[in-house]
């Protein structure tokens, strides 16, 4: 019986010594924690609060293209067909990305519209045909009348004069014929007074004659005038019922219609993510990323409280815990804000405050295929304001 009071007093000794222990440890690696992250470098332990030395400007940035990323999607919802690149692949400005079901049918649209665009030029040339034959015939028929019926009245003329000339011999003859009296017989007389009366009917005829033809040359004149300008108005009517316009317009639409179901690069760059598949539906959200790669910047969120201290021009360097300060890379302000907002680069230091107020700042780099493959990489920045012969 006296053992178990024994062993429950060594039990409790060793408890006691065990946590002790514990909360030894716990201290040791508390100050180790503190030790380690108080001597470290930024580009180990995380960034610290960006130092306020004179002569530079330290802020943190992250890494992207110059123009952006470009998320790019379809208009209209739709299936996706194909997908004509691959993720990592440099494209130039207009190279086909993907393709929509519906460009087989829009492309037969385009198709006849382009026929029916032919097929008008068709129709137009044998209206332009058959109006300007038309219009031929017209001008042969005014220049018969212009032509040939002025001789026709000009013979009319001659056989009145003739005529005329007739009637004066007969008359002649017939008043001969009376003053001779009985010497010539009355059968004789009245002979010459029946031919004298024919001659003045025929005059009075070929007279007759002569004032229709003028009359009819002035109405056949007008006439013919008039029916061919009705042949050369009905070949413009005929003409205008074909509107070329209107359908250059919808082959122009018929060809918008097979962009719309094709996605092409809107600029050179490199494609940094597929995100549809081939066969999905997409309706309204991106199908990839594009991005120029050839030209980075890092967008810089300098505190309000150094923002002044910035110029364009100034030089930079950036360092990560990726590239060290023997090989960071190099850069130039190109750009700084106007706004002020907060902070949406996280410090990896717990301890660093995260209210703090930034004015963003662009630093265009002179190394940028270094960091092509690192778009969105948190840095850390230095912008040298000493004086301007040092930092220009």
């Amino acid at each position: 019986m006296p053992a178990q009071p024994e062993k429950r007093g060594r039990m409790a000794f060793w408890g006691t010594v065990l946590a002790v222990a514990i909360v030894l440890a716990l201290v040791g690696g508390g100050i180790a924690f503190y030790l380690h992250y108080t001597s470290s470098t930024p580009e180990t332990a995380g960034e610290k609060e960006p130092e306020r030395a004179l002569d530079k400007v330290v802020a943190l940035g992250r890494i992207e293209p110059k123009e952006s990323i470009l998320a790019l999607g379809m208009p209209t919802p739709d299936r996706i067909d194909r997908i004509a690149v691959k993720e990592g692949e440099h494209v130039k400005k207009g190279q086909l990305l993907a393709v929509l079901d519906s460009e087989v049918v829009r492309e037969q649209e385009r198709k006849v519209a382009v026929i029916q665009r032919e097929q008008a030029e068709k129709r137009l040339q044998a209206i332009t045909a058959s109006g300007e034959a038309q219009i031929r015939v017209e001008e042969v028929r005014r220049d018969q009348i212009e032509q040939v019926e002025p001789l026709e009245i000009e013979a009319q003329d001659t056989k009145i004069k003739y005529l005329q000339a007739q009637e004066k011999n007969a008359q002649k003859d017939y008043e001969r014929y009376l003053a001779a009296g009985d010497t010539i017989a009355d059968q004789d007389k009245e002979k010459q007074r029946l031919l004298l009366n024919q001659i003045q009917t025929e005059l009075i005829a070929a007279q007759c004659q002569h004032k229709k033809m003028l009359k009819s040359r002035e109405l056949n004149r007008t006439l013919a005038r008039a029916q061919l300008e009705a042949a050369r108005a009905e070949l413009k009517r005929s003409q205008s019922t074909i509107s070329f316009e209107l359908l250059d317009k919808e082959v122009d639409q018929a060809k918008e219609r097979v962009k719309e179901t094709q996605l092409r690069a809107p600029s050179a760059g490199k494609i940094l993510r597929i995100l549809v598949h081939e066969g999905e539906l997409v309706h309204g959200q991106p199908i990839l990323q594009l991005a120029n790669t050839r030209e980075m910047i890092v967008l810089t969120e300098v505190y309000e409280t150094d923002i002044q201290r910035v110029e364009i021009g100034q030089k930079a360097t950036i360092t990560s815990h990726i590239f060290k300060r023997a090989d960071a890379l190099t850069g130039r302000v190109v750009w700084k804000g106007s706004s002020i907002g907060k902070a949406r680069v996280i410090d990896l230091d717990p301890r660093a405050a995260v209210d703090n107020r930034i004015v963003d700042v662009k630093v265009e780099l002179d190394q940028p295929p270094r960091v092509a493959d690192l778009i969105g990489h948190q840095v850390r920045v230095e912008i040298a304001t000493g004086s301007s012969d040092d930092s220009r």
